[in-house]
């Protein structure tokens, strides 16, 4: 079989998702900003969906697949009324905190079964429900967990502050400040900590990454080594974040208070995520195999 009608009608899904109907939806006049709020939901789906497609190519470029316009039409339809309900949703926070995550996961999974449906046929939902649901129940899980960890990060980074200014004590005079977000100067440089700045962000990142390789190779996986490597790493994130930020407020004050917010600070944090990630799984992705004998 060729795969050219799997990524014909695939091509067709992400046009669909990402770009016409998002333009058809903001002619309504709701026109939200495009915040990371808008964002993060299509972005965590469309990882979910490559996901799907890594797992599943052998049996997807296999699949008869068959048009239907009767269905194609209501089903269209019906996802477009979903997405609507999506962006109204959260441009006008008809709930908040919690609910309004998992509110927004509810409206955008169920447009994008439509939509599935519509590009794709019932018969191909039908043939692969089990994957689908696994997939939207991991994303409505990883949702609602993001958005747990996002409520505690104001205190952690009260509880990240105080070590830190320790540490900064033994070459800085430092002072700091305990609003809703604690503010910590050394010597001239001062900067609030901010929950992104405990390590949180990275942690979802981690998570989510980590959640994809157990998803792409699951029948490969060591159930009981799994998790310890899941806490050890999780572990890392935050030492990671820690010395992320050690180090903005150390060139800050003893070498350039420019660099540190303007080069250090946008870019430190990815570019040591992504080290950190490649390493650690580097290290331990042979432990956490079946075909590993040894303890971790």
């Amino acid at each position: 079989m060729s795969w050219k009608p799997f990524i014909t009608r695939l091509t067709i899904f992400l046009v669909l998702l990402y770009m016409i109907v998002p333009l058809a939806v903001y002619r309504i006049g709701t026109k939200p900003q495009m915040t990371i709020s808008v964002l993060y939901i299509p972005i965590i789906f469309a990882g979910m969906l490559a996901t799907f497609v890594l797992i599943k190519r052998d049996e997807l470029k296999k699949f008869n697949y068959t048009t239907n316009w009767k269905q194609t039409i209501l089903f269209g339809i019906l996802a477009y009324s979903f997405f609507t309900a999506y962006i109204l949703q959260q441009k006008q926070y008809w709930t908040s905190g919690l609910a309004h995550m998992l509110t927004g996961f509810a409206l955008y999974a169920v447009g994008g079964i439509l939509l599935l449906l519509a590009v794709f046929n019932t018969k191909f939902v039908k043939t692969h429900i089990k994957q689908i649901v696994l997939s939207l129940v991991i994303i409505v899980l990883y949702g609602a967990g993001s958005t747990a960890l996002s409520l505690a990060g104001y205190p952690l980074t009260r509880a990240l502050a105080k070590p830190l200014t320790m540490l900064l004590s033994l070459t800085n005079n430092v002072t700091i400040t305990i609003n809703n977000a604690p503010s910590v100067t050394a010597d001239s440089f001062s900067a609030v900590i901010g929950p992104p700045c405990t390590g949180i962000t990275s942690l979802i990142l981690f998570t989510g990454l980590f959640i994809f390789v157990l998803a792409l190779d699951w029948k490969k996986i060591n159930k009981k080594t799994m998790l310890w490597v899941y806490l050890l790493g999780a572990v890392g994130m935050f030492i990671v974040a820690f010395l992320r930020l050690y180090l903005l407020f150390y060139i800050g004050a003893n070498w350039s208070p420019e660099f540190a917010m303007k080069g250090f600070h946008t870019n430190a944090g990815w570019i040591l995520f992504v080290m950190y990630f490649l390493v650690y799984f580097w290290i331990t992705y042979p432990k956490m195999t079946v075909k590993y004998d040894g303890k971790l």
